[in-house]
């Protein structure tokens, strides 16, 4: 079963400010930078790599990440809060 959330009201500039502050706050890479969906990529020291697919659709304005590699140490849940502070943080 995939993990997945979706993110609604998500436009195309909350979604490049939520880019920009998970590179800041967490180093976390989305590739391509300018691309509407592929993968997230988050290394946690000691902890290891975390992996969310992401597809951004400015038709609906709906932002959905899918849970393609996370840590066992990591509570999916965190990963949720963590993007939904970062969205809030960004207007969203």
């Amino acid at each position: 079963m995939t993990d997945s959330h979706v993110y609604n009201n998500m436009t195309k500039s909350i979604f490049a400010c939520v880019k920009q502050k998970s590179l800041e706050e967490h180093g976390t890479v989305y590739g391509p930078p300018d691309g509407n969906s592929s993968t997230a990529t988050t290394k946690v020291p000691f902890v290891g790599t975390i992996i969310l697919g992401f597809n951004l659709d400015p038709g609906t304005n709906t932002l959905t990440y899918t849970v393609i590699q996370i840590p066992g140490i990591v509570p999916v849940s965190e990963v949720w809060n963590g993007i939904a502070s970062t969205i809030q943080a960004c207007g969203g």
